[in-house]
């Protein structure tokens, strides 16, 4: 049951981070924390998203660069977040696979 509820407020802050972020408010990029927040809720109880969003990083380097540069700015548990994350593994497989098939 405890893992349920924390899956629902995870997919609650995406949600919620998602949708205040392009938001005209006041302050600017507001829903990024609620974002970040509720993918490393995410990332720590979902084996499938932690590994859908490492094929997010693979996929676009300038969000995983944007990610380790502003590291130091986030919770610790966004720090985790992103360092669960990191591609390197799919640029090794990648890499891999490329001289095989060459």
């Amino acid at each position: 049951m405890r893992k349920f509820l924390l899956l629902a407020c995870g997919w609650c802050l995406v949600a919620v981070g998602l949708v205040l972020t392009p938001a005209p408010v006041p302050i600017p990029l507001i829903g990024v924390l609620p974002l970040l927040i509720g993918c490393a809720i995410l990332t720590t109880h979902s084996k499938a998203f932690r590994r859908g969003l490492q094929r997010l990083r693979h996929r676009y380097a300038f969000l995983s660069h944007w990610l380790e540069r502003s590291l130091h700015r986030f919770p610790l548990m966004v720090k985790v977040m992103i360092r669960r994350t990191r591609p390197h593994a799919l640029h090794r497989r990648a890499q891999i696979h490329k001289r095989r098939s060459a």
